[in-house]
Order: structure tokens, then C-alpha cells, then sequence
């Protein structure tokens, strides 16, 4: 689009672009081109602004169909190679007006005038290019009438849909596959022209330089050592921007912001048509009397919706080429680096959104990518052996601590650390707000092995008595040792980091350095060649509830002797499974006379069997009075059973009230 050239672009780190095209221009159509896999996103947030005199009148979207299926929804279809001999055909049944090359007599030409209707074209197999004829109907003269098509200097149509078909066919076969236009159409004049789109890009990436030497008045190291593990030292920091040009055109100072953070963006389909399925209802043959009418609620218009207006910060970020180097030395110096190499940024924060936006207008050619410089700064910071199983078990890294004091938030971008001139090892900054604290872990440190134990048990911590329920405090205790060997020549400091368990309390460990986030640390001092033991416990009180009848007496025992119990409890308790034993040994005979009750009742039955069948004269009337009087004796052991069961329910229930009411006198 050379009319509007790209004059301001946001890069975003989500997959999209803001771009912002302006000039001047004059007439009443302005076509802008777009890659078609973009047109959701230029249909979604297209402005388009005259900022002169002129109107912005609409703008006319090019259809989704591609090139192929567009013509073939045309009456007109041109090859490329016989476009003349395919548009006569396709002329069939339109007017038209041919001027007719005469035949040359003397080496004089003329031209005859044909208007009429088109049959059709005849083509002739063995030569289709020299010998084509084309026959038209001349409806006056009621004739046909059959031209050369290489005598027809000029061809006139006169049908108005025919043409339009023809213009329809052009301008589909202008499309281009992979990209869509837009035509918008202002008033007469002169205008000065805004659009803004967002559409698909490539994220901008950010890779930073973190050089570290030793502060100069030595810093605090623990050791004094080579390696300076604890030591303070200052950081140099610096930040290169990342992005690719990949529009179909070079970039020419172009105003560039990078943009940090996260802003809502999704994709949504408003370029491919869509018609919704709707059910098919079949009409019936019956009729009614009168029309059957209903009154329909005037559609209320929709108020205009306000454009929201975008928050975010901006940072101006300037950067100057970089002089001549000095001689070559054996180790580059941070002095050297930020002489060579200078950012400066400037702005405030809005919102959720921040800016890095270039100061100098930046000119990249099409499908090349650039970089530029978005922070420089000097930041004092802490060398530290960190440990975290959970990230690398058994060796701590080394690892940088500073506070981001750039005054910029930090993208998440990779970072390669040098210390004292040399390549020392490589890691990911994290988004970090201005002001918030990082840590760069770069290496590993083979020097340290770091083993752990897990401990998990259940500890006593109190018992009471609830009603009929022992009630059971525990502490549930949650060890972690570790074990650290060391062989550096020095003594070292690691800064163990461990999770938080939610609800637990730290006991018997010492107070944390530092915690946050739900993560502690400490500092263990590790002498060389000796092992270093070092352990994190935790507790959290848990309660547990179990019938005062399932105890026993071994377990009162184990109460009183440590101190759970005392001796008045001890004794109330005692006599409480006292009773409960009672309580079991009646309900065990309840569960006998039942038993001899069943077969009481299973002989009563079997003798009554019997009876039936017996006649009541001789020998069968002395068995009939036999099984008559063993019936009487197993009816009286029968009552003799309910009495017995009725005494020792009674006795149950006086048993189980005694030991309700001890059990609520431990309880009050």
C-alpha cells in the first residue's frame, strides 16, 4: 500500500500488531490490501479516518470466495491464452456490435459495422486459432450472418449485464490468493488519511546481557575466596528488543513500540459468511378465512458504542551508535559495554500495559528482522547458591539476586551472564515489575551435593472425652533433612528454599531468612569435606474421634502413664469399660435366648406337622396326647425365655444410662 505507508507500529508479545498508516491522498477511491488470513482481525478493529477537510463514505470488503470459485459464479470465464475466442462464447444470446475488417482489394482496407445477437462460435479443431467464425443474428434482416474472428477489429457490447459480468470477471481475476482488498470511498478532494488495523505478527522477543563484576570496595563475601559465593557485586543489565518485518513492503522510519504485558485479544470469525442451519417446515393444503396478522415491536436503534480507549505506558528509549573501540583486551569490561551499547527510557505506568517505544524511527527491509537496545543500567545485586529440589535435586545453582531498578517492567526473555569478562552460563529473566526482586540461577554448582530425607508421622498431642467420643489430638509432623557435602576448597553459604506446607507451623527449626509466596529460605553454613545436616520440621494439630466402647484398658494404661489421663479420669473411665464390658456379656446372652427361642419355635412347628395327620382312637390318640403334652413344655420354656430376655433388656438400658451419665460428667 505505497498511498499509506506505515508510519507507527505496536508490537505485541500475543500474536498480534497495531499499524498505523498515514498520507495524503487524493481521489474518491482508496484500495488497501490485507493478507486474507488477517481479514477477521482488519474486520474486528479497522479505523479509518480523514483527518482534512474530506468524508470517509464506506468501505467496500472484498469477498472471502477464492479467485476460482469468484469467477465461477460470473457468466464470463477467460482463459489465458484464448480470451477472445472463450468471451464470444460466453456472449451467446447478448448484443453486441462488430466493426469488420473488409477484405483488401488494391491494398485498400475498410470496415464494416455488425450489430446483432451472438449465436455462437465455431471453431475449427485442426487450426482452433486461425479459423474460428463467429455468427451473428440480425433480427431486422431476420439473417445470420458469419464473420472470421480474425477480421474483428472492434467489439461493442451492448448488453448492460454482459458488460457488468465482464468487469466482475476483471476484477476477480485482480485478486491476489493469499491477500483481500478493501476499497474505501471518500469524497471529492484531497485528504489526509489515518487507517489502524490490528492484525496477526510475530511476537517480539527480548534476550538480555547481565554482566557482573565485583563491587570495588570487595563487598561482604563470606569467604574471600575465588569463587565470592555471597558476595555483593554490580550488575550491568541490558535489554535488546526483537522483531521481524513480515508485511509485504520495507519499513521506513517507522515510529516502534514494543509492548510488555498482557492484553486481552482473541480471534473472531467475521470474514467467512455463515448461514445457520434452520429447520425445513412443510407447507400443508390447508386454508384459512382471513390473514392472520401480528403486530411486530418496532426494533429500538442500538446506541453507538464507544471506542475504548487503550491504557498503557510508554518509554521513550533512545540509543546511540557506538564509537570507536579501544584497543583489544583480554576480557571486554562493563565500562567498555555500556560506552558501546546505550539505552536510555523515560514515561510512566498506565494500567496493565507498558511500553518500551523507541526514540528514533526505525527502517527495516521487508522480511528482515531487527534489534534494538531497550534498557542499560547498573544494578547492585548478590551471588548466592540457591537449592530447590522441586527445580534441580542434589546441587545448588549459582545463582544473581538484584531489585529491578531500571524504573522499566522486564519482559520474560532469555539472559546470558558473563562475570569478570567470561561466558558463565545462561537463564531466563522473569516478568518483573519495576521495583520487584529477580533471581538469575546461570549455573550449576557440582562443587555441593545435597541429599534429602522425608519424615511423615502422627505425634499425640491431647485427649478429652465429648459425650460418648475420645476425642484424640494429634500432631502430624512433616520432617525434611537435608544432608549437604561440600567439597570447594572454602567454606560456603546455601540458601535452602523450600515449599510451605498450607496450615503447618514451623517447631524445632530456626526462624527463616526470608519467606514469601509461600516459600522459605535459609542459610546453611557448609564447611568443606564435612557433612552438613540440616533440618526443616513442621506440624499441623489434627483431632480424631472414637468410641470411648472401643477403648481398653491397656490403651488407659498407655493414657496415664504419659500424662494424658489423670488419675480421677483414669478411674471414671475404668468404670465406664466396666460397664460396657457388662453391657457386651448381656447383649451375648440376648443373643443365646434368641438362639434357643429359634429353636423352641422350629420344634413347635415340626410337632404341629405331626399332629395332623393323627387319627384320635388306639395308638394314634396316645401319640396325639404325647405331642400334645411336649407342645405344653416347650410353651412354658418359651415364657420362661421372655422373662429372661425382658431382665437382661432392662438391664442393659439401666447399664447403658449409668454409663451415659459418667460419661457426661467427664464431658461437663
Amino acid at each position: 500500500m505505497p498511498d499509506l505507508p506505515v508510519r507507527r507500529m505496536l508490537m505485541y508479545r500475543h500474536g498480534v500488531g497495531y499499524f498505523e498508516r498515514r498520507g495524503s491522498f487524493a481521489g474518491t477511491e482508496l484500495r488497501l490490501m490485507f493478507p486474507r488470513d488477517a481479514m477477521d482481525d482488519i474486520l474486528k478493529s479497522l479505523i479509518v479516518l480523514d483527518m482534512g477537510e474530506g468524508q470517509v463514505l464506506g468501505i467496500d470488503i472484498e469477498t472471502p470466495e477464492d479467485r476460482a470459485k469468484q469467477i465461477e459464479r460470473g457468466s464470463i470465464h477467460l482463459s489465458d491464452t484464448r480470451s477472445l475466442l472463450d468471451l464470444l462464447r460466453d456472449l451467446r444470446g447478448r448484443r453486441v456490435r462488430l466493426s469488420i475488417e473488409s477484405e483488401r482489394r488494391h491494398g485498400e482496407t475498410g470496415e464494416e459495422t455488425l450489430e446483432g445477437v451472438v449465436i455462437g462460435i465455431d471453431l475449427d479443431e485442426k487450426e482452433p486459432l486461425d479459423k474460428p467464425l463467429v455468427s451473428l443474428y440480425l433480427a431486422e434482416q431476420h439473417e445470420v450472418r458469419t464473420v472470421p474472428v480474425r477480421r474483428i477489429a472492434r467489439l461493442a457490447i451492448l448488453d448492460d449485464r454482459a458488460a457488468a459480468d465482464i468487469t466482475y470477471f476483471l476484477r476477480a481475476a485482480q485478486s491476489e490468493e493469499d491477500r483481500r482488498s478493501a476499497i474505501v470511498r471518500l469524497s471529492e478532494g484531497e485528504h489526509e488519511m489515518l487507517v489502524g488495523y490490528i492484525a496477526p505478527a510475530p511476537s517480539w522477543r527480548v534476550s538480555y546481557r547481565l554482566l557482573a563484576e565485583p563491587k570495588p570496595d570487595g563487598g561482604d563475601s563470606a569467604n574471600g575466596g575465588e569463587r565470592d559465593i555471597g558476595a555483593r557485586v554490580v550488575v550491568l543489565l541490558q535489554g535488546w528488543g526483537l522483531f521481524d518485518n513480515q508485511l509485504d513492503e520495507d519499513l521506513e522510519n517507522v515510529e516502534l513500540t514494543l509492548v510488555a504485558g498482557m492484553p486481552v485479544s482473541f480471534r473472531y470469525r467475521l470474514y467467512e459468511p455463515h448461514i445457520p442451519e434452520r429447520p425445513l417446515v412443510q407447507d400443508d393444503v390447508r386454508t384459512v378465512t382471513a390473514p392472520v396478522e401480528f403486530w411486530a415491536k418496532r426494533a429500538m436503534p442500538s446506541p453507538p458504542g464507544a471506542m475504548a480507549e487503550g491504557v498503557s505506558a510508554q518509554y521513550a528509549l533512545a540509543f546511540a551508535a557506538a564509537p570507536e573501540s579501544p584497543a583489544p583486551s583480554p576480557a571486554f569490561s562493563m565500562e567498555s559495554l555500556e560506552r558501546s551499547i546505550e539505552a536510555a527510557s523515560v514515561g510512566e505506568e498506565r494500567g496493565a500495559l507498558f511500553q518500551y517505544r523507541v526514540a528514533h524511527p526505525v527502517s527495516v527491509a521487508r522480511g528482515r528482522s531487527a534489534m534494538v537496545p531497550i534498557v542499560s543500567r547498573r544494578l547492585d545485586g548478590r551471588k548466592e547458591l540457591l537449592y530447590n529440589a522441586r527445580k534441580l535435586p542434589r546441587h545448588p545453582v549459582a545463582s544473581l539476586r538484584m531489585l529491578n531498578e531500571t524504573g522499566l517492567t522486564l519482559e520474560r526473555g532469555p539472559v546470558t551472564v558473563v562475570e569478570r569478562g567470561d561466558y558463565a552460563g545462561e537463564a531466563v529473566l522473569p516478568f518483573t515489575r519495576a521495583g520487584a526482586e529477580m533471581i538469575v540461577a546461570y549455573a550449576v554448582e557440582l562443587g555441593v551435593t545435597i541429599t534429602e530425607e522425608r519424615h511423615a508421622q502422627r505425634v499425640m498431642a491431647g485427649l478429652s472425652i465429648q459425650k460418648e467420643y475420645a476425642v484424640f489430638e494429634e500432631w502430624d509432623v512433616r520432617q525434611t533433612r537435608y544432608r549437604i557435602t561440600s567439597t570447594l576448597p572454602d567454606a560456603v553459604d546455601i540458601v535452602i528454599e523450600q515449599e510451605r506446607l498450607a496450615g503447618y507451623d514451623l517447631f524445632d527449626t530456626p526462624a527463616p531468612a526470608e519467606e514469601s509466596h509461600n516459600v522459605a529460605r535459609w542459610s546453611v553454613r557448609c564447611l568443606p569435606g564435612v557433612e552438613t545436616v540440616f533440618t526443616v520440621s513442621e506440624r499441623r494439630k489434627t483431632s480424631r474421634y472414637e468410641e470411648v466402647r472401643k477403648l481398653d484398658m491397656r490403651q488407659l494404661q498407655s493414657f496415664l502413664h504419659d500424662h494424658y489421663l489423670d488419675e480421677a479420669t483414669y478411674d471414671a473411665l475404668r468404670h465406664i469399660l466396666a460397664l460396657y464390658d457388662q453391657i457386651a456379656e448381656r447383649r451375648k446372652m440376648l443373643q443365646e435366648i434368641e438362639q434357643e427361642q429359634q429353636k423352641i419355635l422350629a420344634r413347635q412347628q415340626q410337632i404341629q406337622g405331626n399332629l395332623g395327620p393323627l387319627g384320635r382312637e388306639g395308638s394314634e390318640l396316645a401319640l396325639r396326647e404325647r405331642y400334645v403334652a411336649l407342645l405344653n413344655q416347650l410353651e412354658d420354656s418359651l415364657s420362661d425365655l421372655l422373662s429372661r430376655e425382658k431382665e437382661t433388656r432392662a438391664a442393659i438400658d439401666r447399664l447403658e444410662q449409668e454409663a451415659a451419665q459418667a460419661l457426661a460428667a467427664l464431658s461437663g
